[in-house]
């Protein structure tokens, strides 16, 4: 499944590339990590019943003010 997820990102990240900025697989793959962030954080939470484990939950937040304002 996971060489398939990649397959259909090859042509995102060949095609998505804009002059100067970050490259455009950087940018897919802090959104991966970053959306994959939460998700753990909310399995983990959840799971656990630790506050702590929220805090992985800022990147996330961080992220959404950030297209918010853009």
């Amino acid at each position: 499944m996971k060489y398939f997820f990649l397959f259909m990102l090859a042509p995102v990240m060949l095609l998505a590339e804009e002059k100067g900025g970050i490259p455009a697989y950087v940018a897919i793959a802090g959104l991966l990590l970053v959306v994959g962030l939460f998700f753990w954080g909310i399995y983990k939470a959840i799971k656990t019943q630790k506050l702590v484990y929220a805090l992985a939950l800022l990147p996330f937040t961080v992220l959404l003010f950030t297209m918010f304002f853009i």
